[in-house]
Order: C-alpha cells, then structure tokens, then sequence
C-alpha cells in the first residue's frame, strides 16, 4: 500500500503454467491494477499443480478438486479464488497452454452479497459515536483528535479505512476541496471532492495544538500518539472503544459500515429530491470507487432506508397520476 513501507515479495510460478501465468499478472500490471492479492491466489494454485506433479492438459477434474481444498473458506473468499483462476486460465488457453474447455464458472452463491447484514447507523447513532471518541483516552491527548477526524472523514465520503489511513497531507487540497485517493483498491486512484465541512474539520485537524507533526505534503495526514501512520488494526480498537462508550443498543457495526450508510444516505436523499437514482448511480460508484455500477447496487440490496424514500417517491407519483385523471 502506498506510504505503507510494505515491500512487495518477487513472485515465482513453477508450474509448466506458470509462464502464462506470469504474463497474465504483467498484464493486469500494465493495466493500472496493484493485483497483488490476486497474484497470491494464482501462486498457491500454480503450487498446488507444481506439487501434485499435474501433467497438460488442465483438466475439469484436477480444477474442481483443487476447488474442493478451498471448501473451508467463506463464501466471497472462495468466489474471489474461482474469479482469479477461470480468468487467468482463459488466458493461458488462448496463448498455447493445453487447457480443455473451462466448465461454466460457478454461480455466485446466494449468500455471497450478505453474509452479515451491515448497520446502518443513523445521523443521531453516528453523532453520539463521534461523541463517545472524543472521549477516549487519553482525553487531552491526539487519541481522541485523530479518531473523531478519520471517523468524520468516512461519514461524509465513504472512503474505505485504508484508503483514509494510507492519505497523506498532500493528498488534501483545500483551497480547490478536494481529495486525491492514491491508495484505492486494486491500485486505482481517484480525487474526490469534498463539503466545505469536511475541509474546515480536516483544516482544524491538521493545525489542533496536540497534534505537534509534520505537514509536508508526504507526512501521513492521521498519525498515532508516536508520530507514524496509523495501521488498521489499531484503528479497530479504537473504533470498538468508542462503540463500547455509547448507549447505543444492539451489535457493533464494522467500520465498513460506515461506507455502505454513506452510499444509502445519499441515495434516499437523491429520493427525497426526487432526483434521477439510476442515472446518478454511475457517479456514486465513481465516488466511491468501484469497478461498476453493480458494486454499488450492492450496497443498496433491502435497506429499510432506501425502502422507505422509494415508497414515498411512488406514492407522490401516484398521487398525482390521480389528481390528472380526475
């Protein structure tokens, strides 16, 4: 991830597909793509087929079992597996590698969009959340300053937790509002612009007297009560602590939640402006940084929300199709 410091191991593909396999990864490379969890995929079955002495062609059988030894992974895990490999498979077979014909790739599984329902926490839940950060301890220390600014930072834009944590102050133009997010998924990078809110609350950040750090465009914009970049699992505890501090009943959300009210928030209001959702779809997916509009549907699947603005948006129009005929 950039301004990370992770170092990216050189990859080695044995098997007798690894030269097309090695090809496919430059490919997606060149493309603008990180690919690196996905190369990791790839590895692992060119280890399984080096190790188990499979000899061409690729055969269904030999797919389907190496398909059985991912059984124990959750449903979007093994999706992702199936995803990497019928790709990278079909490119080996039309560049010369002893392939049979793939079987039709494995549906979805239903559950796949919905293993864990996320939480989607209302304006005033949100409110005592930030509240309940601005508490943690220590309290008059960069702690609670740095939480109530990145959980602040992903109501109002929806970013990802480590496209905010991977920000440095550079990436942040507030004379112009936006931000550029230059550690997206899959390695793409997209600027976003911003409320004027959300600019004066990351102005007061940057200048509150605690935080005592560099502002060179290449230091991390949220930095730890040690001065680094903040990683995600620290962000986890003190996301946990904050939720903990609440009143609010029922289970803690993840932080991705935050990401999917963001996405419903903005569509139940498009609603109530009675504005055009499906053909505003394609900029929310942008904003958000998806690969399609179908990622963002995604997002919006049963939510009681958006139920709620649509049957509000019918009955106007149904209520004024009346009015006409009568």
């Amino acid at each position: 991830m950039a301004g990370g410091g992770v170092v990216r191991r050189h990859a080695t593909f044995r098997s007798w597909l690894g030269p097309h396999f090695h090809a496919f990864v430059a490919l997606k490379h060149a493309g603008g793509f990180d690919y690196q969890s996905q190369e990791e995929l790839l590895l692992a079955f060119d280890r399984y087929v080096y190790s188990s002495e499979v000899q061409p062609p690729m055969s269904r059988p030999v797919l389907l079992a190496y398909l059985e030894t991912k059984a124990h992974l959750a449903l979007r895990s093994r999706d992702n597996v199936i995803a990497v490999l019928w790709q990278a498979l079909a490119y080996a077979r039309r560049h010369g590698a002893q392939v049979l014909d793939l079987p039709p790739r494995p549906p979805k599984p239903l559950e796949y969009l919905r293993q864990r329902q996320p939480r989607i926490l209302t304006d005033a839940e949100f409110g005592e959340l930030l509240a309940a950060a601005a508490q943690l301890a220590p309290v008059a220390g960069y702690r609670p300053v740095t939480a109530v600014a990145v959980l602040g930072l992903l109501w109002t834009t929806g970013l990802r937790i480590g496209e905010a944590l991977a920000l440095d102050v550079g990436d942040l133009d507030t004379r112009d509002r936006l931000l550029t997010v230059r550690a997206g998924k899959f390695g793409k990078r997209r600027v976003l612009p911003l409320q004027i809110s959300t600019v004066s609350a990351l102005e007061s950040y940057l200048h509150h007297p605690v935080r005592r750090s560099s502002a060179a465009p290449s230091a991390p914009l949220f930095i730890s009560e040690r001065k680094r970049r903040i990683c995600g699992r620290s962000f986890e505890t003190t996301f946990a602590e904050a939720w903990a501090a609440t009143s609010i009943s029922g289970p803690r959300p993840r932080i991705h939640d935050l990401r999917h009210a963001f996405a419903v928030r903005t569509v139940a209001r498009w609603y109530a402006e009675s504005r055009d959702v499906n053909g505003l779809l394609p900029v929310l997916s942008t904003y958000l940084g998806h690969v399609s509009v179908e990622n963002t549907r995604q997002y919006l699947v049963a939510n009681g929300s958006l139920l709620g603005a649509a049957s509000t948006r019918f009955a106007l129009k149904t209520t004024a199709l009346d009015e006409v005929r009568s």
